[in-house]
């Protein structure tokens, strides 16, 4: 009797054995696939490229793939449309979406202020004598990106808030790519250029023959631009009902790099993890920018950044009154999440 037993217990020991390994081996097969749009291949993106590289997304338990974009509208359009389930970008699209009846929301900042430059050709600033000011940009000609993208309505607000009319007392070009802005600059076709960093940082300090005007990356500027939420994480509202436990996997995976990349002794990493995204840009001008702005990536999104973004869309007559409602365009049931952030 015993002996008839041993091959019904060998059976029973080894369908054991089975499920303890596929128990062990679940979370790997537990991975969630998601394809996020990333609206620029550029610094304000950081954190995507430091989660993916540091494996912050696979502990998470997410299977992510970043697709970037050239500029917020396709990224945005690629959101809506369903081909990715989160968007890294500007929250001026959100809100101009949210207006025209698309459910978008905002489920954490990816970096929160403005990391730019306004710069002018070191031979017209030599020529006053001292440090530029917005005011000198009177009658300048500026290179900004694109038309409508957020050079050029940073440039115009700035203008406007010194009595400048940007239409009028000033001539705004679109030009795409900063190599370019800089090499029409050196050709005398333009006086000062609106740049995202690093660019800033290689036309002053690299190439030397540019002078900040406005180094908001440093502090300066309107204050809006210092608690924008610059870059927003979204998704959509029906995504978000039935998928919350991936929204709150991708939330954390942010403010992880976001904890990484505000440590000091993290910026040659980070660095490095950046530089295998932006293919062919000065690592020296990237470490200093990271540097620079290490302290703007913060996830939390706060009201005062809807009301500085509708103050940036209303001054550039971008959307009309009234803005709306902060619950309508940011889930701040994520705050736990985002009180995980602790700079160093």
């Amino acid at each position: 009797m015993h002996m008839k037993n041993r091959p019904s217990s060998a059976f029973a020991l080894g369908a054991a054995m089975m499920g303890l390994a596929l128990t062990f081996a679940a979370p790997a097969l537990a991975q969630t696939k998601v394809q996020v749009a990333v609206a620029n291949r550029s610094i304000s993106s950081l954190p995507m490229m430091v989660a993916q590289g540091k494996g912050y997304f696979k502990e998470e338990g997410l299977d992510v793939s970043l697709e970037y974009f050239t500029g917020g509208p396709p990224a945005t359009a690629a959101l809506i449309g369903g081909s990715a389930q989160f968007l890294v970008a500007a929250p001026q699209d959100m809100l101009k979406a949210i207006k025209q009846g698309q459910p978008l929301v905002a489920i954490g900042t990816v970096i929160a202020d403005y990391t730019g430059s306004i710069v002018m050709r070191k031979d017209l600033a030599d020529k006053l004598g001292r440090k530029p000011t917005i005011e000198d940009l009177k009658g300048k000609r500026i290179g900004t990106l694109a038309r409508g993208g957020f050079t050029d309505v940073s440039t115009r607000y700035m203008l406007m808030e010194k009595g400048i009319d940007p239409d009028k007392d000033a001539v705004l070009t679109p030009v795409r790519g900063a190599d370019r802005q800089l090499a029409a600059g050196r050709a005398g076709e333009l006086d000062a250029n609106a740049l995202v960093d690093p660019s800033g940082y290689i036309a002053v300090e690299q190439m030397k023959d540019w002078v900040y005007v406005v180094d908001v990356t440093a502090g300066e500027g309107p204050k809006i631009f210092h608690d924008l939420g610059f870059i927003a994480l979204q998704t959509t509202r029906e995504y978000l009902a039935k998928n919350r436990p991936a929204a709150e996997k991708m939330v954390r995976a942010m403010v992880k790099a976001q904890n990484f990349i505000s440590d000091p002794k993290n910026e040659a990493e980070a660095t490095e993890l950046a530089s295998k995204v932006l293919v062919g840009m000065d690592k020296t001008a990237l470490q200093a920018s990271i540097k620079a702005s290490h302290n703007a990536f913060r996830p939390a999104f706060p009201k005062v950044m809807i009301d500085n973004n509708m103050d940036l869309l209303l001054r550039n007559k971008l959307i009309d009154e009234p803005a709306p409602a902060y619950e309508t365009a940011v889930d701040a049931s994520f705050e736990p999440i985002w009180k995980t952030y602790a700079p160093k």
